[in-house]
């Protein structure tokens, strides 16, 4: 039996040298890398299956078995090869912080406004200039205000019968009292009243008292006034209307031609100081009478500091006030308080103020 095993062996036999030149060849490459492994004596007539297994392992082992099974297991030694892996590395995201030092700067944005071109005004014919006049030129005055204390329904001359209803602005004076007083023609006292407006001082407003009066003649020529005095019973301001006072009949009222203020006075201002000794006035009055402007400084005890008289001409068609220029002269010793009054007198049978007007100013040596 041993001699048919080698008879089968060697009677393959030229396949099997071959074979085993092979592995001879082979076994110093093989064992430098791997193993040999022995071969199964059970199996040695078997027929050899090559069977190739891979390992993971890092290391390279050759195992070869004498059996007719050749296993050989290559396992790679070698380093291997470098796997690049591209990972995709995201943009950078910037995110703006607010530093505490950080100026923030505001452009002002700029806004053209279109400009409207002006367009030449065409003139037909050359503009004359006037060559200066040696005559002056008379400036109109503006309109001038209403008369402080003005009586507004009863005019000049007008006839009435008793009782008289006269419609007056009026305010009151500083110890809150309105003198209402009618006049005969010789000067006498036909009836006086005097109203209390206390609780109206520094008001302005309009009355309409009645004043009741009998006469001895039939007619009489009268003045009905109404003013109102300051503290050192100094008059403020005065007004008056002449009448023709009739005991029977009925009346025949005429309207008023002009309730503007008769005298406006430029200079001196209301309670300015005067220093120097002489008081340096500017003003227009209107007309009432043939008689002159009289300017009086009254201090509180009554006595004129300063007083002048003023002669103006007639009213034209131009000007309804005229205008005027005077220096008053006065001499104190101390700061006075007095009251600067310009007023004017009738110039008929009845004599007495017809109109006044004043302020306070204060005068210094």
């Amino acid at each position: 039996m041993q001699k048919s095993g080698l008879a089968k062996i060697f009677g393959n036999k030229s396949g099997r040298i071959a074979q085993i030149i092979a592995i001879m060849f082979a076994l110093p490459i093989i064992f430098s890398a791997c193993s040999l492994n022995i071969p199964d004596i059970n199996n040695w007539f078997s027929e050899p299956t090559d069977t190739v297994t891979v390992s993971p392992a890092p290391s390279a082992t050759g195992t070869v078995s004498p059996s007719n099974t050749a296993t050989i297991t290559v396992t790679d030694t070698s380093t291997p090869e470098s796997t690049e892996t591209y990972t995709k590395t995201p943009a950078p995201t910037f995110t703006h912080t607010l530093d505490g030092s950080q100026t923030t700067t505001i452009t002002p944005t700029i806004t053209f406004t279109p400009t409207r071109t002006l367009v030449p005004t065409r003139t037909r014919f050359p503009t004359l200039t006037p060559r200066p006049s040696r005559t002056p030129t008379i400036t109109q005055t503006p309109t001038p205000p209403l008369a402080y204390f003005r009586i507004n329904n009863i005019g000049q001359f007008s006839f009435v019968t008793s009782p008289i209803r006269p419609e007056a602005i009026v305010s009151p004076g500083e110890d809150g009292l309105i003198i209402v007083e009618l006049l005969g023609e010789d000067g006498r006292t036909i009836t006086k009243e005097t109203i209390n407006y206390q609780s109206y001082i520094g008001r302005r407003f309009g009355i309409a008292p009645s004043i009741i009066f009998s006469l001895e003649n039939v007619s009489e020529y009268g003045r009905l006034m109404i003013s109102a005095k300051d503290r050192y019973n100094r008059t403020i301001a005065h007004t008056s209307v002449d009448l023709l006072l009739l005991q029977l009949g009925s009346n025949k009222i005429t309207a008023p031609k002009d309730l503007t203020e008769p005298y406006l006075i430029r200079q001196p201002v209301e309670e300015s100081i005067i220093q120097g000794g002489v008081i340096h006035v500017i003003g227009l009055a209107r007309i009432l009478s043939a008689a002159p402007i009289i300017i009086e400084c009254i201090d509180a005890d009554g006595n004129i500091i300063a007083e002048t008289k003023i002669e103006i001409e007639a009213p034209n068609q131009i000007l309804s006030h005229i205008p005027f220029e005077a220096y008053l002269p006065y001499s104190v010793e101390i700061s006075t308080n007095v009251r600067f009054s310009v007023r004017q007198e009738s110039a008929s049978r009845l004599p007495g103020t017809i109109h006044l007007y004043s302020f306070e100013i204060t005068l210094e040596p």
